[in-house]
């Protein structure tokens, strides 16, 4: 029988996305320690409301907070039953890499302001491809690149 300790320790583990996620938290989280601010933890919740918001904009064509259907992200990170204090989103389209999207989100005041909020402890990142992907109303290229980063704090 494991001990408590043992299963607390087990479930205090990060979680783990892809590589790709891993860099951009790795380069948020050097942001904010540069900022006077601790490092943010990953959420499981946090991390599939991201996923499903990236992964709905680039399987339906289209960039934004809301979701096709008007939902807006806050209830997205309420469906994954996670209860926050505070919460906040960052989004991005056709960078192809950790350091483009990290550039153009530290570029961004309000982008900016998320990534350094002190008073967010957690989060969840997802970057979803789309091969086929096709422009965006108004747009010459297809953005393939989707990007969602999530923030709260329970």
């Amino acid at each position: 029988m494991l001990k408590l300790a043992a299963i607390l320790a087990i479930l205090a583990q990060p979680v783990w996305a892809g590589d790709t996620e891993n860099q951009v938290l790795l380069a948020v989280n050097k942001a904010r320690a540069g900022a006077g601010c601790a490092a943010l933890s990953t959420s499981s919740k946090l991390q599939a409301a991201a996923r499903g918001h990236a992964k709905s904009m680039a399987q339906n064509n289209f960039f934004g907070h809301s979701s096709k259907n008007g939902g807006k992200f806050s209830n997205r990170v309420k469906a994954q039953g996670y209860r926050y204090s505070k919460v906040a989103e960052n989004i991005g389209a056709g960078q192809s890499s950790s350091a483009g999207i990290m550039r153009d989100w530290m570029v961004s005041s309000g982008h900016r302001k998320n990534i350094l909020d002190c008073g967010l402890t957690e989060t969840g990142i997802a970057v979803v491809y789309q091969a086929d992907d096709a422009p965006l109303k108004g747009q010459k290229y297809a953005m393939k690149y989707y990007w969602v980063q999530v923030f709260a704090r329970p």
